[in-house]
């Protein structure tokens, strides 16, 4: 069957089509480019280059810096569609990583690490733009009712394929790296080769396209349905390419993501410069970590979904926090107890980081109306993250280069660590004021699956 006939085939557009749905596809092919050029790999080369702790803190900042560029994608989507801001987004995310990886294997001397670094920006620039805008494209492409279900299905086809082609890669990075091939140029081929996977991803956005458009001619919902964000219903639209809190509850917002962003920007990317510089942890074990932190995602992304359209998103909000805060304490037990602690901290990660992006996304990304108002608090809260995570690491990068002169490397981490283990704790009284629909507490939701759980074990030991 040619491509032109199954990207024209017809989509029915039910319940049931979510099993079949192209977002899986997209999130396979997403997830396995990310892998291969992730920021793990991007710190592992920039130390290959001679990168120090201000390399390091810039590669974790960029990321969230680039995502104040959403505070346009509301404008963006209204003048133009969707799926075309998406695949600008893909080009701009390929051509920077291509020339960040072309840098690290040609080493233009002193240019070597400004170019790498730019080439880096472009690419998270392009990233930031192409997830900004599918987190509309996705939520038009399916029903509100499934909208849940579907998020959990993709993630756990995005973690497997990011798990088995992690795996694969970890291996064959280690071995070319023994086989005597320079480091810097394993790591960038492996940048490069995530470039190549990720130009698949053109034909799943195809028949997105063509579903959601098939969905929005069957959509009769209202456009100014009431949200917890803007609880009189949506706001006059405004004609700006800045995107401003406008109610007291996206206020609420905007102080949770900027403390939560703060916390996690601040230990983000120094815990892998940890591992590879001073606990003999290779690059490619570094991978397969990343692998298993996607693969993690496999791990109850389908429960939580079903618990979220069930119960809500705002309790499941409070337990994947309660994972996510205890990310420090596992690099600690790693540098004082033993390296072992990583595996654990990466596999409970990768569970917890996907309940928190599914749960996120059912709890701010609106399931009717235009693209451009389907994203707004999402917008709102993606900014105000990435800009106090875009800060943090630099102040982090300040206090391990003064800390570790005078103390060494392991009192600067042991700091580091201990504070972001402060900070995320800290973010949680503002995470009880963010604004949510209606959802039962984490308490309630932890022990409803704790005795189905008991159930469970119960009925097959009878």
């Amino acid at each position: 069957m040619c491509l032109t006939r199954i990207l024209d085939r017809p989509i029915v557009v039910t319940v049931e089509s979510v099993e079949k749905h192209p977002g899986y596809a997209e999130a396979i092919f997403c997830s396995g480019a990310r892998v291969l050029a992730s920021g793990a790999m991007f710190a592992g080369l920039a130390l290959a280059l001679g990168g120090g702790h201000f390399t390091i803190a810039t590669i974790a900042a960029l990321p969230y810096a680039a995502r104040l560029m959403h505070l346009a994608m509301p404008e963006l989507l209204r003048r133009y569609r969707t799926d075309g801001v998406a695949r600008a987004a893909t080009w701009l995310e390929r051509v920077g990583f291509f020339v960040a990886a072309l840098f690290g294997i040609v080493r233009p001397g002193a240019l070597t690490l400004p170019g790498f670094l730019v080439g880096f920006a472009i690419g998270v620039l392009g990233q930031a733009l192409y997830d900004g805008s599918m987190a509309s494209l996705h939520s038009e492409a399916t029903t509100p009712d499934t909208y849940g279900r579907y998020t959990a299905i993709k993630s756990r086809w995005g973690s497997a394929a990011g798990l088995a082609l992690g795996i694969l890669a970890s291996v064959a990075l280690d071995a070319t790296e023994r086989w005597g091939v320079p480091a810097h140029i394993a790591r960038a081929l492996a940048i490069a080769g995530g470039v190549g996977i990720h130009l698949l991803i053109a034909l799943p956005l195809a028949r997105l396209r063509a579903r959601a458009r098939t969905m929005a001619s069957s959509d009769d919902s209202p456009l100014s349905l009431p949200t917890p964000t803007t609880p009189n219903g949506a706001q006059t639209p405004q004609r700006s390419w800045l995107v401003l809190p406008r109610t007291p509850e996206q206020w609420k917002l905007v102080r949770f993501a900027l403390a939560w962003g703060f916390a996690i920007g601040f230990s983000t990317r120094q815990g892998e410069a940890l591992a590879i510089g001073h606990l003999g942890v290779s690059v490619g074990t570094i991978m397969l970590l990343s692998a298993i932190a996607v693969g993690g995602g496999i791990v109850g992304a389908k429960s939580w979904g079903q618990l979220g359209d069930r119960f809500g998103g705002k309790g499941l909000m409070s337990i994947a926090f309660a994972g996510l805060s205890l990310d420090p304490l596992w690099w600690l037990a790693a540098m004082f107890v033993h390296p072992a602690f990583l595996f654990i901290g990466y596999l409970l990660y990768g569970v917890c980081n996907s309940g928190w992006n599914i749960t996120v996304s059912m709890t701010l990304v609106r399931t009717a109306g235009a693209g451009s108002e389907r994203i707004r608090a999402y917008v709102v809260y993606s900014v105000a993250f990435g800009l106090a995570a875009g800060i943090a690491p630099m102040l982090s990068g300040v206090l391990l280069n003064v800390v570790d002169a005078r103390y060494g490397p392991t009192a600067a981490y042991a700091a580091l660590f201990i504070i972001g283990l402060a900070l995320r704790f800290a973010a949680y009284p503002w995470l009880r004021q963010v604004p949510a629909p209606q959802a039962e507490r984490g308490g309630y939701v932890s022990a409803v699956v704790l005795r189905a759980m008991r159930w469970r074990v119960r009925r097959k030991a009878a």
